[in-house]
């Protein structure tokens, strides 16, 4: 651990491509419950990676043209002296060559997807709903949800809760056109007056997907099948 307050803040902006590239690969793959010495590890060998080749671009922009970049070399041999002289453009240039990295890692966590395997954590939740409708070129996709109480809930997905674990505590957001039934057997009516619906996974007993090739408005929905349905 750094002995000096100023020790620290460096080490915490080292930390910071790290943390993109990190926080980035959840919005595009399931979160998932990890130690925090997995996920310390994890941004730590991800900020030395994008840190050397953010200062691996600077020592190439260094070489090519080292009149509009500090000079390394007395930076290293007069230490402070030269830092105290030339602080603006040090600060500048650090600045610079911390958002390279962290560009660097926001680039990185979309362009290299983890792919499946016989050790990949994706829930069917994700695969139905996330990784499916994306290999199928789907524009939108038409959910429907038979609950523990017998009803049915339709409607064209949203959003929903990128999660690793089969938990209870995800929900999924529908959007209108809806579609409802609050008892078996009764046909399904659409759900007017309302634009939204969050459905909690706790109180669904199966879903049903239908990946689109438009994004629907008002036109025929699926109908839910089986012998609850009129």
């Amino acid at each position: 651990m750094p002995s000096t307050f100023l020790g620290l803040v460096l080490l915490v902006v080292c930390l910071v491509p790290g943390f993109v590239y990190s926080a980035a690969r959840d919005t595009v793959l399931p979160e998932r419950t990890s130690s925090a010495f997995r996920e310390t590890t994890r941004v730590v060998l991800a900020s030395l990676a994008l840190d050397t080749l953010a200062l691996a671009l600077f020592g190439a922009l260094r070489a090519t043209a080292p009149g509009i970049t500090p000079d390394v070399g007395r930076l290293v041999r007069e230490g402070w002296g030269y830092a105290r002289d030339h602080y603006p453009a040090l600060a500048w240039w650090s600045l610079a060559v911390l958002a390279i990295a962290a560009a660097l890692g926001a680039g990185a966590a979309r362009l290299l997807p983890r792919g499946a395997g016989p050790v990949t954590v994706e829930s069917s939740w994700w695969l139905l709903l996330g990784r499916y409708p994306a290999e199928a070129g789907a524009k939108s996709a038409y959910v429907g949800c038979e609950l523990l109480d017998g009803s049915y809930l339709g409607g064209t997905l949203k959003h929903f809760a990128h999660q690793a674990e089969e938990t209870g505590d995800r929900e999924l957001a529908l959007v209108a056109p809806l579609d409802y039934r609050p008892h078996p057997g009764q046909p399904v009516r659409p759900l007017t007056g309302h634009q939204l619906v969050s459905v909690s996974a706790r109180q669904i007993k199966f879903l049903t997907v239908t990946y689109l090739d438009h994004v629907p408005t008002d036109a025929p929905r699926p109908e839910p099948r089986g012998e609850s349905t009129a």
